[in-house]
Order: C-alpha cells, then structure tokens, then sequence
C-alpha cells in the first residue's frame, strides 16, 4: 500500500520488537511447509526464519488482505490498492486512506516483494512484517489501528479457530503481520515470454521487434544500468536471474518544480542530501499491468515513460549521473515499449496468480 509519510516510525518502533523474534516454535515444527514453485529467470526469494512459508499463514494471509472489514466503515482492504486484475498495484496516481484523504504516493505492484531488501519507494521498511502493520493507524490507509483491527476480528466468526491452526496460538498483531507478509512472499511472478527467450533459449518466443528493444535496452538507452539482468549474455557475473531492479535509490527529476521537490524521497529515511528526491528503481515484471508510473503516478503510460527517460529526466541539482538525454528514435522508443510488454507472467492472462 501507499503510505501517509507522518506518524510513521512511531508504528515501526512498536511493532518491530514482534516481529524480529525467534522462531515460532508451532511453525517451526513444519506444521504444513509451503514450496514456492520457482518460474525460469527467477530464484528462491529470501524467506525469514522466523516466518517460514505454510499453506495456513498463506490462506489466513490471503484472507485477510482481500477483507474490507479490516478498515474504517469497511470501504476498502490491501486489495483496494493491490489490485489483482491490475497486477497487484493500482491505477490511481496515488492512493487513498479509508477516510478518503489522498496518500502521498502510487501504490507499487507486490508480486515478488520477497525478493525486495528493503520496502517502499523509500526503503523505510527492512521486511515485509514491518511494512504490512504500517497501514493499520488512523492516519494510513485502513483509518483504524492494528488493536481496532484484532477487535474487529475477533468479533468475525468466520475467523474462528483460524490464527490457532496457523499459528497455534490466539490472534495478535505479530500473527497478522506475519500472515499478510507470508501471502505477499506467495506472489512470486515469472514465466514471460522474454523468460522463455532469455533464459529457455526460445528465439521465437519475442518478436523481432520486442528483440531490438531488448537490444537498445541493454545497449543504447543503458536501461540495464539499474534494472539488472544476471545472464551470462549480458553480465559478467552470469547467472540465472532477473527481477529488473538494481534495489538501489536514484533521483529522476520526477516531482521537481520551482526549484523544490514534492516528495524528498529516500532523503526522508536518511536525512542525506545525496538522497534528496531519490526514489527506489521498480521491478519491471508485469509493467505493462501498472499503469501509472513512477511514485507519484505521473506518468500514464509506458509510452511516457521511456519519452521521460530519452529526454533525460527533470534537470534538478541532485539528478543521477546516469540520467541524460538517449537520442532515441520513435521507433526506437517504441520497440523499448513492446519489450516492456513482453515482460507480462503468461499466467496472469487466465489470473491464475491473481487467485491462487
């Protein structure tokens, strides 16, 4: 979810001390283990110890992120802005709290987040369990606290008996947090047909023009510089894997106006002045699905995206070095767009993900 920048850390401080304990000693027993079933050009995600992935806390996780009574007035739930029919994410420029106010930033996708360091466009959060707590207060997105949501819960007879065969205990806050991170980490997305190009060795399965996109990608327009790609065709380090995200903060000139910047981005976390206006690079899987781009949801299409990006961003005194001016052609912009598109999960054509 997108988030409301006040009052934020205050909610981290009291619940990571929940969160990063030992292992659940009921879970810890292989009560039901789930396996991820791992797709072509991705690789096991980082799954905590104290979290291990089980078909209960994945259900129970499920549940929970898709229940609109879990907000103020039951007007919305982790859904409302992590559309499944939209790729998880949303098609607003910016999301919304339960009591209607608008939220600072665009909602990004959480398919694969377990593969994500940090969370938030400003890597404020250091695990999934921190970050999925964060909207429970009367300010971010629910408009109602995690104490008002175990209330409600526990009020819900459908919920019955439901945390004790996940968790083998009585509902609490660390349980919801570790469900939801639990069905988030489940949402592994591959399988595209650049997958099957790349890392399947199917020269058919992309067109020839979705080819010199990925050529000028790589090439040209340097876009491998921060969305990484580990093949030995194109890195040094080989490998087998591709998320498209160096996970690193870089400043693009989006949101700077009149000598200010709207959102000061990871600058917010760290208070360094390297990292005024700097923003995570996304994950490019399914891009075709998130429309609209960037963290505050300005830009509508792909189209606009890489035109963005050929016209070197947002001249600003903090721009990353590597933003300039590529020269590229229509053409050439467009076959850079086609192969964005070829980055689409097959299986999200028949929502197989979407409703797993």
């Amino acid at each position: 979810m997108s988030i409301s920048l006040k009052k934020t850390f205050p909610v981290i401080t009291a619940l990571s001390s929940l969160v990063m304990t030992s292992v659940d000693a009921y879970t810890a027993q292989g009560q039901d283990q789930f396996i991820l079933k791992i797709p072509s050009g991705l690789i096991e995600p980082d799954i905590p110890n104290n979290n291990p992935l089980t078909e209960r806390k994945i259900s129970l996780g499920k549940k929970l992120f898709f229940d609109r009574r879990l907000s103020h007035d039951s007007v919305l739930s982790c859904s409302t802005c992590h559309d499944p029919t939209l790729g998880f994410a949303e098609n607003r420029t910016v999301s919304f709290s339960a009591h209607g106010k608008n939220l600072e930033r665009n909602a990004p996708s959480v398919f694969n987040t377990g593969y994500l360091p940090s969370l938030g466009w400003d890597g404020r959060f250091s695990s999934l369990e921190i970050q999925v707590s964060q909207p429970f207060s009367q300010d971010n997105d629910m408009g109602i606290t995690i104490d008002e949501a175990i209330s409600k819960i526990e009020s819900l007879p459908d919920y019955q008996g439901l945390f004790e065969d996940a968790f083998g205990r009585s509902i609490d806050s660390k349980a919801i947090a570790e469900a939801l991170a639990s069905y988030q980490r489940s949402l592994v997305s591959g399988d595209s047909r650049f997958d099957d190009y790349l890392f399947k060795g199917n020269r058919e399965a992309i067109t020839k023009q979705e080819q010199r996109g990925y050529e000028i990608f790589i090439g040209k327009a340097s876009c491998i510089n921060c969305h990484d790609i580990f093949h030995p065709s194109v890195n040094s380090l080989g490998g087998g894997f591709a998320v498209f995200s160096d996970f690193r903060f870089h400043n693009l000139g989006v949101g700077y106006e009149n000598g200010k910047m709207k959102d000061t981005g990871r600058y917010w976390v760290t208070r360094k002045m390297e990292d005024w206006g700097a923003f995570k690079t996304p994950m490019l899987r399914n891009i075709e699905l998130t429309p609209p781009y960037m963290h505050d949801g300005s830009l509508s299409t792909l189209q606009d995206v890489v035109e963005f990006y050929n016209k070197g961003g947002i001249k600003n005194p903090n721009l990353a070095p590597g933003i300039r001016p590529l020269y590229l052609s229509d053409d050439e912009v467009q076959a850079i767009v086609m192969f964005l598109k070829s980055l689409t999960d097959k299986n999200l054509l028949n929502d197989e993900l979407a409703n797993k």
